[in-house]
């Protein structure tokens, strides 16, 4: 009976780190990949030694281990990440070990086909960087294939956009997009937009890439084809919010400060906010800032009141936002969202407590007004806020009259006016006592 051959004592390392049959928590994933990432770096070791036909082999076991571990892992983009890396190794192994291209290109191929959970996702903008020039080739020409034998004969109506192809066009496309751009050809990119019509994100791709070979004048090209086209159909996701952003950086690299400034001027008008005020700053000469700071917040006063708080919060303008609040219904404030105000009371209650407490007061009421229990925790610190924020000010007759506003309106939620009423009193722990309550009706009737 013949022996059975000797197993490679690597093997049994990648069995123990992956504990086949043990499932593992999401906080226990990370420290699996560590591990792994371990092992990879041994095989890494081998085919620089001079072992790269037995690590292609551990390099097969272990990304067959991985992605069965997906089974009995909470967190599978942690696995997925490190299968890419796990494939680029097994990629630079068999070609180290002679192992023919069209073979290795095959098998990848084969692995993408047959992804059952996403691991192959965008793998193709890696593994293009382990490939060498024949299985590049080879793996671009598989692509260009597909779109050859699936591409329909052209009608006098042109399709305009990748996603009004099927899918037996678009996928490999978009595949060959995402290869082209990870290697930074952007003629090859140009060339599958001009054959499956362009998008603003394809002039977007192509502007980063001009970009980062400091190309400008290419850049800008791309950039303001991509903003023409945008209004001349519905791009769902082949839309690009990033042009209009890229332009003034492009503008200044090409020396065209004075177009920059008045192109982010234009925007901030349009759109006064804490985003489009920073775009303007960084357009802006040094020691002009203060002069164009002032043109802004003078612009943004017509602003809508959620941009004009956020805005005054970034540039710290307590004054200016505190003449704003006063200047509005408390209703405007309660229909704002607490991401909004609750950095600007904060930000008030130092300079403007009057200021402070009118916006408190409205998230109060607005989660008293909204009637979703959980929040009335948070309700009730609002409260007790603008009661101290009232007497800092000397003001003891609104913080009465809004206790009794939120009595009367509110009375019904019997949970929550138990605790209002400890704010009220300014005590915790127990309800106002019989004597106090008297004294408060007291005052309430003959102030």
């Amino acid at each position: 009976m013949s022996k059975r051959p000797k197993e490679d004592p690597l093997i049994n390392e990648i069995r123990r780190v992956l504990m086949p049959g043990q499932y593992f928590q999401r906080d226990e994933v990370s420290e699996l990949v560590g591990d792994l990432d371990v092992l990879n770096r041994k095989l890494e070791v081998l085919v620089k030694t001079g072992n790269s036909a037995r690590s292609v082999d551990l390099y097969e076991v272990m990304l067959a281990g991985v992605y069965a571990k997906i089974e009995e892992a909470d967190d599978e983009c942690d696995l997925a990440l490190l299968f890419h890396r796990l494939a680029c190794g097994w990629i630079r192994a068999r070609q180290a070990a002679g192992r023919p291209a069209q073979e290795t290109v095959g098998q990848l191929l084969k692995w993408m086909k047959n992804d059952d959970y996403g691991f192959c996702y965008d793998i193709e903008k890696v593994v293009i960087h382990a490939l060498d020039r024949n299985g590049r080739r080879l793996f671009i020409g598989h692509f260009q294939g597909l779109i050859q034998k699936a591409m329909p004969a052209p009608t006098a109506s042109s399709t305009k956009a990748i996603f009004d192809f099927d899918n037996d066009v678009r996928l490999p496309a978009l595949s060959l997009k995402q290869i082209y751009e990870a290697v930074g050809d952007a003629p090859a990119f140009a060339a599958v937009c001009e054959q499956l019509g362009i998008s603003p994100r394809d002039c977007e791709r192509l502007a980063g890439m001009e970009i980062s070979k400091k190309h400008w004048a290419c850049a800008l090209e791309w950039v303001e084809k991509g903003i023409a086209l945008e209004p001349a159909r519905d791009w769902h996701n082949e839309s690009s919010d990033s042009l209009k952003e890229m332009k003034p950086a492009i503008l200044r690299h090409l020396g065209r400060k004075e177009d920059a400034l008045a192109l982010v001027w234009s925007e901030f008008q349009k759109h006064p906010g804490e985003f489009t005020y920073e775009e303007l700053m960084s357009s802006v000469p040094r020691d002009e800032r203060p002069k164009w700071h002032e043109r802004a917040m003078a612009e943004a006063a017509g602003a809508g009141l959620s941009e004009f708080i956020s805005l005054c919060v970034k540039t710290r303008e307590w004054n200016r936002l505190g003449q704003r609040v006063y200047s509005v219904q408390s209703a405007e404030l309660e229909a704002l969202s607490h991401y909004d105000t609750e950095p600007a009371a904060k930000g008030l209650a130092r300079k403007d407590p009057l200021a402070a407490a009118k916006v408190y007061r409205a998230m109060g009421l607005r989660i008293l007004s909204t009637g979703k229990s959980k929040y009335y925790g948070a309700a009730l610190d609002h409260f007790k806020k603008v009661r101290d924020l009232y007497g800092r000010a000397g003001q003891s007759l609104e913080w009465k009259a809004l206790a009794e506003f939120v009595r009367t309106a509110h009375s019904r939620k019997s949970g929550f006016m138990a605790d209002f009423e400890q704010v009220v009193f300014g005590k915790c722990g127990r309800s106002p006592s019989f004597a106090e309550q008297a004294h408060e009706q007291w005052e309430r009737l003959t102030s």
